[in-house]
Order: C-alpha cells, then structure tokens, then sequence
C-alpha cells in the first residue's frame, strides 16, 4: 500500500467513532495521575511492595502519547490496515504489563487457550480429522472494539475471583479499575 492510501486508510478507521472518540486534548497527563493515583492505593493497602510501586511507577516524564498506526492486511483483496495503537512507554504500559502477569494463570487454564502460532500448528499436526470432518476459518472483523467494554471487565473480574477461591491477592475491584485505565 502506498503511503497516501496508507495514510487515507488510517484516517477512515481514526473517523470511524464507534471505536474511537476525537478528544479536545490529549489524555495522557490526566490518564498518568489516575494511574499513580491506584498505584498509591494498592500500595497504602499493602497489596504491592514498595520495588513493585516503584516498578510501576516508572514511566516517562513527561508521559509518551500512544501512537496509532496501521498494519496492512496484504492477503485481502482490497488491502486494508489492522489498527494499532502502541502503548510504549505510555502511563498504562506497567499497569498493563502487571495486569498481565495477573490474567496469564487463568488464561491458560483455558481449553481454548493457545500460546501463539506455533502451538496451534502442533496441535493441527497431532489432532486426527474424521473423514467426515467439516474444517471452518472465520475471519472476525474488529473483535476487540466489539466486545462491550464493561461486560468484557466483570468477565475478568469473575474468572479472575473463582481462580483464587474468592482471595485473590490483589483485590478483584482494584484489577477491574486497572482494565478500565488500560481499555479506556
């Protein structure tokens, strides 16, 4: 794709407020006060350690604004860019990444949960297919900005609370209001 078809693609998808809402200023200053503002509450109510805090603590000053790009989908047709929005170094980056090693557990304890491409290959290799097999590809167009946001967070937040036995180690309404930070 070239780069005034590239940048016309991305502006359709920026356009498009269903998944994004054009904002007078840029969030991230208030977004970074938020996130420091949990981070002070799981420290205060001795959820995290001080090196924890401090690790989350750790952005850029001032805070990076996520960049949003395109990835172009080039086996399609008519080439169309995947939306990104890259959060390095942004205020939610740590928070993101300690939610993460939070949900990881319950993850893949999934029957579904599959580790990356390779695994799945593995899988197609040593799964025996009936003759009478009917194999199905979906495509699935935008998932992520079609899952309802709050639904998607007391989904978490549920599985989340059955793994520990309803004592997890950090409580399950401080993990929902990181996911909000995070997604929001």
């Amino acid at each position: 794709m070239n780069r005034p078809d590239k940048i016309a693609e991305g502006q359709i998808q920026l356009e498009n407020e269903e998944n994004y809402r054009p904002l007078a200023t840029p969030m991230v200053e208030k977004t970074s006060a938020r996130v420091e503002k949990l981070i002070t509450a799981l420290h205060h109510n001795d959820h995290i350690d001080t090196m924890t805090r401090k690790w989350l603590s750790r952005t850029a000053n001032p805070p990076r604004i996520p960049e949003f790009y395109t990835l172009t989908k080039i086996h399609k047709a008519k080439p169309v860019g995947r939306p990104i929005i890259s959060g390095c170094g942004d205020p939610t980056e740590r928070i993101s990444s300690f939610v993460d090693s939070l949900l990881q557990p319950i993850a893949k304890l999934e029957t579904s949960y599959l580790k990356d491409t390779t695994e799945f290959i593995n899988f197609l290799g040593n799964t025996e297919v009936t003759e009478n097999a009917i194999l199905v590809s979906i495509d699935v167009t935008s998932l992520y900005t079609n899952i309802p946001q709050e639904e998607g967070i007391t989904t978490v937040c549920n599985a989340y609370e059955r793994f520990h036995n309803n004592k997890p180690p950090i409580p399950t309404h401080f993990l929902g209001d990181m996911l909000r930070l995070i997604l929001r």
